[in-house]
């Protein structure tokens, strides 16, 4: 069985996290804190890095 997914709640990802989850990884977590909205994503996975 699936488990469910919903987005990273950091805007400039594109990540898929579990639903008990609010970030893909650590540098998510510290973007959205900072607020840092503006730039690319840093987070090393490969939904972000397939993005132009």
């Amino acid at each position: 069985m699936n488990e469910a997914t919903k987005p990273c709640d950091h805007d400039g990802c594109n990540c898929q996290v579990s639903i008990s989850q609010d970030f893909c990884s650590e540098s998510c977590r510290m973007a959205a804190e900072s607020q840092n909205v503006g730039g690319t994503c840093e987070c090393g996975h490969a939904a972000c890095q397939q993005r132009s």
